[in-house]
């Protein structure tokens, strides 16, 4: 073989191994993955249908294709409904991180030169605008959505939102109160417990998604997923009726907020303490906070009790006889915590109190 060939050949390989590569896993490299990497990001969606509740649960195009991306970029993004403020002010100062807008929605002349736009995100030709100190977010989102334009996924969002049928979103107006056809007993009983009613409806959205006929496979049944045991001390005869087991659930909180009362717990722990216990039981939370304080740690604070629970799931590194029930695994309880308080925070954005 004379060396022009060799040459060819040895370029022809290199060729054919690069193109490989791209068509491989995951297009985009991890130098682009890594940029947002543990950022908490804030995006308010100033598009109709792009954000809204559906049966007690966020969506919306601009929200899963928000979610989607930070997803990708390993990065949180929190993502809020246009509330009337200046959205412009809001974004060039910095309390929000990012637009979604129309292409009508021109930017005021004195933000011109403060913010950038993405390319179109849709066939309506929406985009996302950010702040031009933050090209390199808006490098992310249009490499990012470049690949994910020609995927499935950016076809059966289309289709999901735009296609099959027509939505009609829950936006933040006036008198659109909606979450579930219990509203009304769910504020009754909020009330009576002193707490924020939006924040009961997550909690039974987390417990049921407002299905009354709900039962687990450990027993527990209705709204508030309740247990035999507990319906029997709240003297409730049917836990299928809604209004019998809301009743019967917050009687369940108010007894775990007494509970903890005895302790010096700020508020903003109370409330994580609380749904922890409603979740895992309240022997468990007991035994984590004994544990914190056999670590020196403080054992009044929930994010402490996060850092401990994972050193609890090894039954022979426990130190014989200091926790009641053994073992913890905790991944499950922890979850339903956070999830339960950022869907609140959602209710909070489109509900008024």
């Amino acid at each position: 073989m004379n060396s022009k060939k060799k040459y060819f050949l040895i370029f022809f390989l290199l060729l054919v191994c690069l193109l490989l590569s791209t068509t491989k896993g995951n297009i985009i490299p991890d130098r682009h993955t890594l940029y947002l990497e543990n950022d908490t990001l804030n995006a308010t969606v100033c598009v109709k249908g792009g954000v809204f509740l559906k049966q007690g649960h966020t969506t919306g195009y601009h929200y899963e294709l928000l979610k989607m991306f930070s997803k990708n970029q390993k990065c949180q993004i929190n993502v809020k409904p246009y509330k009337g403020t200046d959205q412009w002010a809001d974004l060039v100062g910095r309390y929000t991180d990012i637009l979604v807008v129309n292409p009508q929605d021109t930017i005021p002349d004195i933000y011109q030169t403060e913010v950038l736009s993405s390319v179109d995100l849709n066939d309506a030709n929406q985009v996302w605008v950010v702040r031009k100190s933050d090209y390199m977010l808006l490098q992310q989102l249009n490499y990012w959505f470049g690949y994910f334009r020609q995927t499935k996924g950016y076809d059966d969002l289309n289709y999901k939102f735009y296609k099959r049928y027509r939505k009609v979103p829950l936006t933040p107006m006036k008198g659109n109160n909606l979450l579930s056809p219990y509203d009304h007993i769910i504020r009754n009983y909020a009330n009576r417990i002193k707490w924020d009613w939006r924040l009961l409806a997550s909690l039974i959205y987390q417990e049921s998604k407002f299905n009354p006929n709900a039962r687990s496979s450990r027993g527990a049944q209705g709204l508030m997923q309740i247990k035999s045991e507990i319906a029997r001390q709240a003297g409730i005869e049917n836990p299928y009726d809604p209004e019998q087991n809301i009743i019967a659930g917050t009687m369940l909180l108010k007894r775990l907020e007494k509970k903890f009362a005895k302790s010096d717990i700020d508020s903003a722990n109370m409330i994580r303490f609380i749904l922890a216990a409603y979740n895992a039981g309240d022997g468990r939370i007991e035994d984590i906070r004994t544990f914190a304080e056999h670590k020196d740690l403080n054992s009044n604070d929930w994010n402490t009790l996060v850092g401990v629970i994972p050193m609890m799931r090894e039954r022979e590194l426990l130190p014989e006889g200091l926790l009641k029930f053994g073992a913890f695994n905790g991944k499950e309880t922890i979850r339903f915590v956070d999830e339960v308080l950022d869907r609140y925070e959602d209710y909070r954005a489109f509900i008024s109190p």
